[in-house]
């Protein structure tokens, strides 16, 4: 019961005791970036020196959504600095003509989790991610990897993955995220396809 009053806390409700004053979710971008960088719901709250997100909202089209940051994005709080995240500014470049500046990026766990991740730091991590999505309201929602996919409560990546539906009032669409793409160099050509079906969207 505590933890879970702690977990309402952290999403901005307001505890009194007329329950009409309870707010449903954080309507200030720099509130819910605040209400994250405080958030000690699970164990990788211990590892986080920066949140692992964008430091602003962004007039913008596209989000990307991954699964987990990287230890110099932990280090330094600049995300989609790393030798993967360099990479795929450059593929998005390459193929939809986008600078960093022109597309929001987010991570579904909020803080350092070392590549690893349990479904209680997703759930309590999930809340947050559909906040920021109702907050950015960008016309594209793009998932790396079948984790992250699945995360938002969707099924059958292999079947969807470069298929665009609708969801929520956006669109969406997976496709392979970059660990898998190293491990797998053959996939790389089928995410730049991927890629290239979302340019008449933007």
């Amino acid at each position: 019961m505590i933890r879970s009053l702690y977990y309402l806390k952290a999403m901005g409700y307001n505890f009194t005791d007329k329950p009409s004053h309870i707010q449903p979710k954080i309507k200030n971008f720099e509130n819910l970036r605040s209400n994250i960088q405080k958030c000690n719901l699970c164990h990788f709250s211990k590892f986080r020196r920066f949140t692992l997100m964008e430091n602003q909202l962004k007039p913008v089209n596209l989000m990307i959504l991954d699964t987990f940051g990287q230890k110099i994005e932990n280090e330094n709080g600049y995300i989609l600095e790393s030798k993967k995240g360099k990479t795929l500014q450059s593929y998005i470049y390459n193929i939809l003509g986008l600078k960093k500046e022109q597309f929001y990026f987010s991570y579904l766990l909020k803080c350092f989790s070392n590549g690893k991740f349990d479904d209680f730091s997703l759930q309590s991590c999930l809340p947050f991610f559909w906040n920021e999505v109702e907050l950015l309201q960008p016309k594209f929602v793009l998932c790396l990897g079948e984790y992250a996919f699945n995360s938002l409560g969707f099924s059958d990546f292999n079947v969807l993955r470069g298929e665009i539906f609708t969801h929520k009032n956006f669109f969406f669409m997976a496709s392979f995220d970059l660990e898998f793409i190293e491990k797998n160099p053959s996939y790389k050509k089928d995410f730049m396809e991927d890629l290239k079906k979302i340019k008449g969207f933007l």
